[in-house]
């Protein structure tokens, strides 16, 4: 029997989706509450030593999130125009807020899909990290690597549900949409770097070194029936 999904459901599903806004960055609380329930109150824990070798990279931006039950974001500091640079720097170089934000609630969409799911703060940021590093120069290339980041995320949820109770149909099913997603997410990297690299073509030169007693031949070498006169016209 076929499986499918009813217009019922369908339509069910259509209408939650319709009910998420975009996101919109909000400045920060003037009490400066924690970001997430389960952290602990009292003073922030200071920045951990950076090595040497990262110090001459920018550190990524960052949301706070106060719940990981809504797509609700928070300035990490009360600069809010600042950190909107920020995100507009990461998600393309781009000079539209709205095309931040947007990309960011797809991100969060995408990690988040349904009403009852869950998201913390620390997946949010790392996703955002994993952007920031590819460095897209364009808006085209910023919502490439949102469906990159957005890919690889969910193909590592599926490949832990299919570990989940170590059943062959969990194996199955779970295991192959994960293993999807990844192939998925090469194409795409590929996709995004030809993208980026435009239409230059890239040619290998190879040094032929020729020792004493040797024979080369340089030059264009033909088959022996594509010489004029041989095989037939």
């Amino acid at each position: 029997m076929r499986r499918h999904i009813s217009g019922l459901e369908a339509t069910r599903i259509a209408i939650e989706s319709d009910k998420r806004r975009p996101v919109k960055i909000e400045p920060l609380p003037a009490d400066g509450a924690a970001s997430a329930p389960s952290m602990t109150t009292g003073s922030a824990a200071p920045a951990p030593a950076i090595p040497q070798a990262n110090a001459l990279r920018k550190a990524p931006p960052r949301v706070r999130k106060p719940s990981r039950n809504n797509d609700q974001c928070v300035a990490p500091t009360p600069d809010l125009e600042a950190h909107r640079g920020a995100l507009r720097l990461a998600f393309g170089n781009t000079l539209s807020d709205e095309f931040a934000e947007v990309m960011l609630g797809k991100l969060i969409t995408a990690l988040r899909p349904g009403p009852f799911d869950h998201l913390d703060e620390a997946t949010l940021n790392a996703a955002i990290a994993v952007i920031s590093s590819i460095n897209p120069q364009t808006e085209l290339a910023a919502l490439m690597v949102v469906q990159i980041v957005a890919t690889s995320f969910v193909g590592l949820k599926f490949l832990s549900q299919s570990q989940r109770h170590m059943d062959e149909i969990y194996i199955d099913v779970y295991g192959g949409f994960a293993i999807k997603l990844f192939r998925a997410e090469i194409e795409l990297i590929q996709a995004l770097d030809r993208h980026q690299r435009g239409n230059k073509q890239t040619m290998e030169v190879r040094h032929v070194h020729i020792h004493a007693g040797g024979q080369g031949v340089v030059g264009i070498v033909n088959a022996a029936g594509e010489r004029e006169g041989d095989g037939e016209k």
